[in-house]
This record gives structure tokens, sequence and C-alpha cells, in this order.
């Protein structure tokens, strides 16, 4: 084992039980091993570089680095016997209602389903109550998600959306592929007239070859199709990429490029390292992770966007997530309204991250883009100390709010901690 930087507590990805991990430094970057007694021993990069520079990025998160358990005993102490299959412990800076697992393309790379899982939706009622239990919850200014499956594919979902309008939500997003906005401008006018207010649009590459890897078909002109009728339905955009190494990891830079273009209705940029949950091509896990990807937009950018414009969460775990800003000159190049700086963490943390979202994700004339992104966790490489800190978050039945890579945890088999949709 390379140096330990310290201890915490994942699973095992065959059987999900819940195991010691040590997350170690070797010469190549940051990796965590774990063992379990069944199924053997497992090791995962989840740093691409060194510990020095991994501890910095912790501390500027909110991270006493000094204070890391270097014990399994000192594991379990911080751990106080929370556990995966848990509810969330801190408030959600926004949360997700799954209104369906049905969806209009058959990925071969899909987090949200896996094979085994049946067909089902909650009914409009009970989207309803989740709706309001969740709003009871979270309190003011709460931030709301539709997703799926493909939310599109409720004849409802209008519906829906109005009914979380006029219970409070102003900010409401929707997550999807884009398939059913590509087709025209009224959908989108719609969405925009009953309550939706951004468009979280899957968009991974300016070339065929990620959408070929990912949804097994071409879709580049679908997606601009869509961006074109959120323009005129005047619904802001996200795009969001799974980055794949090895397939589109060559692109941000020219998806940067295409966001530019389409300002200002495309608001965000959201990337997201692919991880492995739902159902995937197995055998082939490549990673990437936050410190590759800052360097590869550094690059890929000329140097217009650079790494240390970036600030790791801190409200959240500072290893799931990293936040850019970047205003649009007259020159039509980006200046950066933030850099790397420390943070302190704030038990209400979750308020300023809601505030800033529907600052710069709700439709507006502004010339701001930000650029960010998560790195969720799977079966090889969670971290409860990561978990606990979760504030992305699903809403679940009887009031409940799981965290997102808790929810999605998947084995190799297939099996979940938390089953079902909600």
């Amino acid at each position: 084992m390379g140096r330990l930087l310290y201890y915490t507590k994942s699973v095992c990805p065959v059987c999900l039980a819940m195991i010691d991990a040590a997350i170690v430094e070797e010469r190549d970057g940051i990796y965590m091993d774990k063992e379990c007694e069944k199924h053997g021993s497992f090791q995962t990069l989840i740093w691409q570089d060194s510990g020095e520079n991994y501890y910095r990025w912790l501390s500027c998160g909110g991270i006493d680095v000094e204070r890391l358990p270097r014990t399994v005993e000192e594991a379990e102490r911080e751990i106080k016997g929370r556990s995966f299959a848990d509810e969330a412990w801190v408030q959600p800076s926004t949360a997700a209602l799954m209104t369906t697992n049905r969806c209009n393309s058959n990925c071969p790379v899909c987090f949200t389903r896996d094979r085994n899982e049946p067909l089902h939706e909650p009914s409009l009622e009970q989207c309803k109550d989740l709706i309001i239990n969740y709003k009871n919850k979270a309190g003011e200014n709460a931030l709301l998600e539709l997703c799926g499956g493909e939310p599109t594919l409720r004849e409802d979902i209008f519906t829906i959306a109005k009914f979380a309008s006029g219970s409070g939500f102003d900010y409401i997003q929707l997550n999807t592929n884009g398939i059913e906005l590509a087709k025209g401008s009224e959908y989108c006018a719609r969405l925009k007239a009953n309550g939706i207010t951004t468009v979280y649009l899957g968009f991974d590459g300016v070339t065929e070859k990620p959408y070929l890897k990912k949804y097994g078909r071409e879709m580049l002109d679908i997606k601009k199709s869509a961006l074109e009728n959120c323009k005129k339905g005047g619904l802001a955009v996200v795009l969001v990429t799974c980055i794949i190494p090895q397939t589109n990891d060559n692109e941000l830079g020219d998806i940067i490029a295409f966001a530019k273009a389409n300002m200002p209705t495309v608001k965000g940029v959201y990337l997201q390292p692919i991880s492995y949950f739902g159902h995937y091509p197995q055998g082939d896990m490549r990673r990437i992770t936050i410190p590759e990807v800052l360097r590869r937009l550094e690059v890929q950018t000329g140097g217009e966007i650079r790494a240390d414009d970036f600030s790791p969460g801190a409200y959240e775990h500072p290893q799931c997530s990293f936040n850019g800003c970047f205003l649009l000159n007259k020159d039509n190049r980006f200046k950066s309204l933030t850099r790397f700086a420390q943070r302190e963490r704030s038990p209400e943390g979750y308020k300023g991250i809601r505030q800033f979202i529907k600052k710069t994700w709700s439709p507006s004339p502004v010339p701001i883009l930000t650029i960010g992104g998560m790195a969720f966790q799977d079966a090889w490489n969670i971290d409860v100390l990561r978990i606990m800190r979760c504030s992305v978050q699903i809403i679940g039945r009887g009031n409940k709010m799981i965290p997102l890579c808790s929810k999605y945890l998947t084995s190799l088999s297939g099996e979940k901690i938390h089953p079902g949709i909600s």
C-alpha cells in the first residue's frame, strides 16, 4: 500500500457490505483501497494529483485535513454508525423528483435505471404529495428538479410543473435527453408557461462519437434542435456532459466554445465524470477525476479558462464538486469571476447555493456562464465521509431525502441498497 492519507468506510462492489477503506497516495495519484472478506480486494483511482494537492483541495473546501481519521478506529468514531442506507444528514441544495423510469432511449450507459428494474412511475397524486413533503422539509427557496428516466414521457409533466410552481417553487429544472424538446418550440413554450425555468440538457460533445458510445445512436442534431427550441420557448439551458475517458475528454474545450456561441440561453456547462452505476458496459472502467478535468479545460481552451479559476464545494464534500463563474466580455472572451481560494463550511451553506443557482441558471440576458461539475460515486469509490455531506438528494417516499449516490449505488449484479425510483 502507498502512503496512507486517511481511513473511511465504503462498500464491497459485489455484495454492497459496508467495509473499511484506506485513501492512499500512489505514484500516479490517489486511490481508494478496500477489502471484502468474501470477495477480495479492490483499488480505484479517485484523484489524479499528488497527496499534497489533494489535501490542499480538501482544505480549501473546509476540511481540516489534520483531523482526518488515521486509523480504522478513528474512522468508526467519525462516522458514528452512519451507513449508506440512511437518509441524508444535511439540508439539500437541490433535490430531484423521479417522475418515471420510462425512457425513449435504450442507452448502453444509464445511471438511473438498471436492466433488472421493472417500469414504474408515481401517480400524479403521489408526485404532488412528494413535492409538498419536500417543500415542507427543505424550506425557503428550495429548488426542484423533475427527472427520470425521461420525464417528458409523462403527458402530465406540465400539470406536475404547474402544481410545483403554484406550491411556491420559482426555480424548476427539467432534466432531459432533449428528444421531445427537439420536436418543436411549442413544447418548450408550454413547459415555460407551466413553470419550468431551466432545461438540464444532456450534451456530451460536438461530434457523434460520445453519443454513439453513450446512447448507441447519433444524437447531435437532436441536441442542437432541442437547444434552438428552448431559445424560442424562453427557457434557460444547462449543458450536462458525461465525461467518458478516450471518448469525449478531448472535446471539453469545444463544448465550452459551443456554450459560448449559444449564450445567453446557455447558462452553464456541468461536467460529470462517468460513474459506474445503473447499467454500463462492464470490464472497461476508465476513470477521469476532477484535477484532470480542470487541466484539460485549461489546455483545450488555450488558457481562456484556467484550472485556478475553480474552487471546490464547501457545503458538500470538496471531492464531490468544482465551480467557476465567467463573464463574457465584449471581445468575446471569458473573464473569470472566481478563483481558487479557501472556503469555510457553514451549516446553512445550502442557502447560498440555492440563491446562486437561481441567479445564474434562470433565464436572463446577462452574459454569464457557470462551468462546474460533480463527481458522482459508485460502488468502487463511494465514501461515507462524502455521503455525510451530500446536498444533491432524491425526494423519497415517507418524507425521506436520500443522498443521490446512495440512491443509485449499484452492485455488480444490479442490486441496490435503495431500490425503486423514490
